[in-house]
């Protein structure tokens, strides 16, 4: 079944407030190339799994230890700006989908090809 339309908007302002309060609040160096792609809450609003990419590749894993360190300052900054009578845990995970997508395109490629020297 698809997410509520509830779940929608939490995961929407959850998204704005997160990357609002990465951008100007931490002072942590591994999370100033941080981006965050998207949030997926469940429907109890028990979990927010919060994605995030980085156009520096390589820091990844520094982005998703710093993240993890920053993670209660997060928390206790979303009580204060975010009024919900239970606030979300948060998860940070590394946003697999532009990969996915260059791999699936290469895919494709490889595909075409092979039909096109078959002919």
């Amino acid at each position: 079944m698809s997410d509520s339309i509830r779940t929608l908007r939490v995961a929407e302002l959850l998204r704005h407030e997160i990357a609002k309060i990465i951008s100007t609040e931490i002072k942590d160096p591994r999370v100033h190339d941080v981006v965050i792609t998207r949030v997926k809450v469940t429907k109890d609003l028990s979990i927010a799994r919060v994605y995030f990419s980085s156009y520096n590749k390589k820091s990844l894993l520094d982005i998703q230890i710093g993240l993890d360190k920053s993670n209660s300052f997060i928390r206790k900054k979303l009580m204060g700006n975010v009024h919900l009578k239970k606030l979300p845990q948060l998860v940070f995970e590394k946003d697999d989908t532009p990969e996915n997508a260059s791999h699936l395109d290469e895919l494709f490629k490889q595909i075409h090809t092979e039909t096109d020297t078959e002919k």
